[in-house]
C-alpha cells in the first residue's frame, strides 16, 4: 500500500554456490599457453607426413601435354594417399 515501507529479502546462498562452482570450473580449464603448446605439438609432426612424396621437379609445358597432366594427377594421388596414413 502507498506509504508503507518496502521490505525485500535477498538470499545469497544460491548465488554464492553458483559463483563457487563457476570459479572451480574456470580453474580447471586450459590456459591459452596450454592450448598454444598443444597445437604446436600437434602441428610439429604434420609436415613430415608428406616427406616420402618427392617433388615433380618439372616445368609446365606451354601447351597441353597429356603425359605431363597424367604425371601431375598421379603425384596428387600419391600425396593424398600419403597424407591419409
Amino acid at each position: 500500500m502507498p506509504g508503507e515501507p518496502f521490505v525485500c529479502t535477498v538470499r545469497f546462498a544460491g548465488v554464492r554456490a553458483q559463483l563457487g562452482a563457476l570459479n572451480a570450473d574456470t580453474q580447471t580449464r586450459a590456459t591459452m599457453a596450454a592450448v598454444d603448446s598443444a597445437v604446436a605439438t600437434a602441428l610439429s609432426g604434420t609436415s613430415s607426413n608428406s616427406n616420402s612424396v618427392p617433388t615433380l621437379n618439372a616445368g609446365a609445358d606451354p601447351y597441353y601435354d597429356q603425359a605431363q597432366m597424367q604425371s601431375v594427377l598421379s603425384k596428387l594421388d600419391e600425396l593424398i594417399t600419403t597424407l591419409r596414413r
